[in-house]
């Protein structure tokens, strides 16, 4: 095969991809108003959270410059796993390079060819990666669908009787905006012997007692075996957790190969996400979150959107309707993105609104409008 055929292919993929209005580019800058990040809290520029960035910098440098064995003990990581395992509700929390890299190290080091993983459908990339790397049996079924998730259980359980099971269920989903059935998720997978790795990136912060999430809004935070978040949403800063028993964190110390291999999150993350967890866990953070819970109703009061959380899908339909929607809406200063495939199945695409405790009611109410003036979708 001729070396040029790399480029014929490349050339023919983005040719597939503007033919269907997939293509993304990095050239957009943000409108005056965005509606497109997960900083939910606005802790990302907090001045505390700001300020203990550039003094953790002054004092350790840009990097971490290795990998955590090979660099040695930091008193900042530890304090922040302490911190998020006592946040969490959990014996010990270990630290990631990214939300990303955490579900890719942490699922293949608990599950293997001979175990299950039941994931959601419409589960986050990330997911579908690290349980791809484990090489497990990999069975779908539909987050809001509780006897469809028992079906498959059952049916694991039955063909592979001597196998784990893995369910793995994002607690609010980052696309559609729902929160999943905990409840009877977690009674499911009692029932038929499984673990549940429960993802609370986008609920970590804005929800729960101190904000510490969907699990422990409901109480089920011990029946809960693998928490898994961020630090690159609420927390306003960069990089990934998991929280669980003592003995799974030090199983993932030594297998989880995101963790091994990879450089460490830098010192100025870590104490920014530190400085933001200090604020969550505090009376300010409850004033952040009434506010974002304020805003959120004065946005489903003023525009028809069933979320109870900060993320809302507006169903376009078409890759072009969607992407039409969003230019025209950045022409009026307001940055709200396109999601189209693959991102979202074929026939779903959808503006994403995504709401901040930073966004202030005049901004919200001119969202609104300029959502109720678009064109009917396609």
């Amino acid at each position: 095969m001729r070396s040029d055929s790399f480029l014929a292919e490349i050339e023919t993929r983005h040719t597939h991809r503007r033919r269907d209005h997939r293509q993304r580019n990095l050239g957009n800058p943000l409108a005056q108003v965005s509606f497109s990040d997960n900083d939910y809290l606005g802790l990302s520029n907090h001045p505390l959270v700001i300020e203990s960035a550039q003094r953790s910098i002054g004092k350790y440098g840009t990097s971490a410059r290795a990998a955590r064995l090979l660099a040695g003990p930091c008193e900042e990581h530890n304090e922040l796993e302490s911190a998020l395992a006592s946040w969490k509700g959990a014996e010990r929390a270990l630290l990631f390079a990214s939300g990303y890299l955490t579900p890719i190290g942490v699922i293949p080091s608990l599950v293997g060819p001979s175990d299950t993983i039941l994931l959601e459908r419409q589960a986050h990339a990330c997911l579908f990666d690290g349980a791809k790397l484990s090489g497990a049996r990999l069975r779908l079924f539909s987050r809001q669908d509780m006897p469809g998730l028992e079906t498959v259980l059952n049916s694991t359980r039955k063909l592979h009787p001597k196998g784990k099971i893995l369910v793995v269920a994002e607690s609010l989903h980052s696309m559609d905006g729902d929160f999943a059935p905990l409840d009877e998720i977690i009674r499911l997978k009692q029932e038929a012997g499984a673990w549940l790795l429960l993802d609370e990136a986008h609920a970590g912060g804005i929800c729960g007692p101190q904000g510490a999430g969907r699990a422990a809004h409901l109480g089920l935070v011990g029946s809960v075996d693998v928490q898994m978040g961020t630090l690159g949403k609420a927390l306003g800063s960069s990089g990934g957790f998991v929280a669980s028993q003592g003995s799974v964190i030090e199983h993932w110390i030594n297998e989880a190969r995101t963790f091994l291999f990879g450089t460490a999150l830098s010192h100025a993350a870590v104490r920014a996400a530190l400085t933001a967890l200090n604020i969550i866990r505090s009376a300010e953070g409850e004033t952040l979150r009434n506010t974002l819970q304020k805003n959120i109703e004065l946005f489903r009061s003023s525009y028809p959107s069933s979320p109870s959380g900060p993320i809302h899908p507006i169903d376009q339909g078409t890759n072009s309707s969607a992407l039409f929607a969003s230019q025209r809406l950045h022409q009026q200063g307001l940055t709200v993105p396109a999601i189209r495939t693959p991102t979202v199945p074929p026939g779903s695409a959808r503006l994403r609104v995504s709401l901040s405790a930073r966004h202030t009611p005049p901004e919200i109410e001119r969202l609104t409008h300029a959502l109720h003036d678009l064109p009917p979708r396609d």
